[in-house]
């Protein structure tokens, strides 16, 4: 116990010195120092690892034995600023393992205030559990933790995620075939399961990852034909027609789009909850905690009445599992958007622009020039150059982002600031100025496209701009961006209901265009 000023005995030497005639300061008694209740994270009686652990919630409870305490002011740095009132608690949940030391200051009624402070240590995540099809071998376990697959009717080399990126893993919806190996998760308490999918027939119910009891799968993340909804659910009991807790996308599902799922189950705090591309749907408070599952775990098939079923239709790559819940945090980083392509345009020579990213897709320019860029260097078209990929760069009826800096020279002549080239004169993908405006364009077919979706934004000449056009798949939009080098405003525009087709045309920069280009991205996947 601490006191700021000491000794009560002041206010009886104080009043002695009144009755005599003499101003003296009244010493004032500062309150009790603080203590406080939690239920995870405590100062003894933890685990060497630590207790709890990244975004497990606890309550702090804060008290004093000073009758005239009236708040506290609390928080992990040396002067919080986080008050409560007492007898009112506070969660909190750690956003990074380690040493932690929690600040806790009692204040009266009069200001005074005591300080404590409570040390403890936050247990590091599990690593991951299981890991499968993130590498040349799709039976083989990347964890290291031996949960090796076996494989059954499978087609191991389906084109992956990315142009020229790893294979995946296709399963033509036959209950008979999928992926099999023994008990992986301890269903009885936090697990977590998550894989990049693309489901090619939403006729019927479809799961990716499942683990069997005798008679039902414990969960199964996957698809719900009925509500044609991407699913996340825990049965309560291993019996035919269990009760099951299920959570669902708030989107419909899209069949033939590649996108990021994620369920997770916290024993701590008792929800499941489902991501969809990094991004939670809903989530729900289990009343029975499930059963223990202690049969195989199955990849692209589930378990229901002692019957295998709802055999997954599409490919599958990436998928992972844990046994605990995993953060919002770890989630976004599962779901992150692979670059395919970055051209700094400072570090080529007079007819080659590097690609820095591991596809390698370097330019070759042709009657392009170095000149100013936003950063040391770009790119300078003069209407009758370009810079161009040897082969595609993006799948453009899957969800992409192209990031580009561009300065006009002038207005009132069009010309092409990048596009995936398509058969003849049709391109899915063009990014423009059509002599007015920028423009994000995708027309809505390959031959004689009756439609053309244009996202369009403020052109300025003279002056580096921002672009950046999204297609998100999913939602079925187009979006474009503009901004400026010197101001944080941005012009947005999106268009509905689009459809992308893809094709495999080279990727090119400055076509027909009068300006500079500079720090192209090519991205497959959604970047806010």
């Amino acid at each position: 116990m601490r006191r700021l000023f000491g000794l009560r005995v002041g206010v009886i030497i104080a009043a002695a010195a009144l009755l005599q005639g003499v101003a003296v300061p009244v010493a004032v008694a500062a309150p009790d120092a603080p203590s406080y209740t939690s239920s995870v994270y405590k100062t003894s009686g933890c685990a060497p690892e630590g207790c709890g652990g990244i975004g497990v919630e606890d309550t702090f409870l804060f008290s004093s034995a000073s009758a005239d305490v009236v708040k506290f002011r609390w928080g992990f740095t040396e002067f919080p600023t986080d008050e409560v009132a007492v007898g009112v608690p506070v969660r909190w949940a750690p956003a990074e393992a380690g040493p932690k030391r929690l600040h806790v200051y009692a204040v009266d009624s009069a200001g005074e205030s005591t300080l404590s402070t409570f040390d403890f240590y936050v247990r590091a995540p599990k690593p991951r559990e299981a890991y499968w099809f993130g590498g040349d071998d799709p039976a083989f376990d990347g964890s290291g933790n031996g949960h090796d697959l076996v494989l059954s009717g499978l087609d191991v080399a389906r084109a992956g995620r990315t142009v020229g990126g790893s294979p995946t893993v296709g399963f033509d919806g036959a209950a008979a075939g999928g992926a099999t190996t023994a008990k992986v998760l301890d269903t009885t308490r936090g697990i977590t399961v998550s894989a990049w999918v693309r489901l090619t027939d939403g006729s019927v119910d479809r799961t990716a990852v499942s683990q069997q009891g005798a008679v039902e799968s414990a969960f199964r993340l996957g698809y719900d034909a009925g509500t044609r909804r991407w699913t996340f659910a825990l049965a309560e009991k291993d019996a035919a027609n269990s009760a099951q807790r299920t959570v669902r996308s708030k989107a419909r599902a899209v069949t033939g789009v590649w996108t990021h799922l994620t369920g997770t189950y916290d024993d701590a705090s008792g929800e499941v909850r489902l991501y969809v591309d990094g991004v939670v749907q809903e989530k729900v408070a289990v009343v029975e905690k499930g059963f223990a599952a202690e049969g195989e775990l199955w990849i692209g098939k589930a378990l229901r009445g002692s019957a295998a079923t709802e055999a997954w239709h599409g490919e599958l790559t990436e998928m992972l599992a844990w046994n605990r819940a995993v953060t919002p945090r770890e989630v976004r980083e599962l779901a992150v958007v692979a670059r395919v392509g970055y051209w700094l345009f400072n570090d080529g020579n007079d007819t080659v622009a590097v690609d820095s990213t591991n596809y390698a897709h370097d330019m070759t320019l042709s009657g392009a020039t170095w000149g100013p860029g936003v950063g040391s260097s770009g790119l300078r078209f003069d209407g009758g150059g370009s810079a161009r990929t040897s082969d595609a760069v993006l799948y453009t009826d899957q969800s992409f982002t192209v990031d580009v800096w561009a300065k006009l020279d002038g207005t009132g002549t069009p010309g092409t600031v990048v596009a995936q080239r398509g058969p003849s004169d049709v391109d899915p993908f063009a990014l423009r100025y059509d002599g007015a405006q920028w423009s994000a364009e995708m027309p809505n077919a390959a031959v004689n496209p009756t439609k053309v979706w244009r996202a369009k934004g403020d052109a300025v000449a003279g002056k580096w701009t921002h672009l950046v056009a999204t297609y998100d798949a999913n939602a079925r939009t187009l979006s474009l961006s503009v901004g400026y080098q010197d101001t944080p405003d941005v012009q947005k525009s999106t268009v509905a209901r689009v459809a992308g087709w893809n094709s495999d045309g080279v990727l090119t920069a400055g076509t027909s265009f009068v300006g500079g280009i500079d720090e192209l991205k090519a991205l497959q996947g959604v970047v806010s």
